[in-house]
């Protein structure tokens, strides 16, 4: 008999009790927002939700993420973003780079796009472009990869997954160093399900300042996640292992000196 591991336990308890907490505020407060981060999240978008709007309730949403990104960005960064979600990042991004900063966000998940772009439409937040695609080393013209849709946006992925997939859509592929020439972003925050393996190896990081990435333990290995942490030294950036991130987000740095944003 095989037991799975703690951490999957703990994953299928916090869920099912997030099901139940949820339903009770439901039955108590019927509303159709929540404030998150300074931002008014709609309840009832693609995507949301019970465990997302209990992390949001308890301020713990994208958390490790959120410190990350205040740590890494400075006013006027050029920020390229793999996997918008539900664009709370991507807006918090657009906030803290403003007025002369950018955006570049990719979302695989078509069915979540329009909803984001109203989001950040009413959030009065211009500097962002959204994207339908996927990044990949090498993309042939009109390549097109699987993107495997699970339970929850969270743990979509190019890579075939453990937990119940209900879909496997086709996505636009595009080449990741075409998007790195022509955006030259200066940060880069990445949250892809176990994509990164493939990217981050052919990634050209010479320009970037800072990578705020989450890490998949539970879909790669600890010698994949070393190869991730080599691949970006070799471009002179460092894990920071604060755990003032918490989480499995690793904020990659270069020492610069330069002041970070505040917003």
């Amino acid at each position: 008999m095989n037991i799975p591991p703690l951490w999957k336990v703990r994953r299928e308890i916090y869920r099912i009790i997030g099901k139940i907490k949820f339903a009770i505020m439901k039955l108590r407060t019927p509303q159709q927002t929540t404030l998150y981060q300074g931002l008014e999240v709609s309840l009832t978008r693609s995507g949301m939700n019970p465990e997302i709007v209990l992390a949001m309730k308890s301020e713990a949403y994208e958390y490790p993420e959120i410190r990350g990104l205040k740590r890494a960005l400075c006013s006027g960064d050029r920020v390229l973003e793999l996997g918008s979600g539900l664009g709370i990042i991507t807006a918090l991004a657009g906030r803290a780079v403003a007025p002369e900063g950018k955006v570049l966000s990719f979302e695989a998940n078509l069915a979540m796009i329009s909803d984001t772009k109203k989001f950040l439409a009413d959030h009065g937040i211009s500097n962002v472009e959204l994207r339908h695609s996927v990044l990949v080393p090498k993309a042939k013209k009109d390549e097109k990869r699987d993107f495997h849709l699970t339970r929850s946006f969270a743990s979509n992925s190019l890579l075939p997954s453990d937990k119940t997939v209900h879909e496997v859509i086709s996505v636009p592929a595009v080449q990741l160093n075409d998007i790195m020439a022509e955006f030259k972003p200066t940060v880069l925050v990445c949250d892809i399900e176990g994509g990164e393996l493939e990217l981050i190896p052919a990634l050209d990081a010479s320009g970037l300042r800072a990578v705020v990435m989450e890490l998949h333990p539970d879909r790669l290995s600890v010698a994949q996640l070393a190869e991730i942490d080599a691949a970006l030294a070799a471009h002179g950036l460092i894990p920071n292992h604060s755990p003032a991130l918490g989480g499995t987000v690793i904020l990659y740095e270069r020492n610069t000196g330069k002041k970070r944003a505040t917003k």
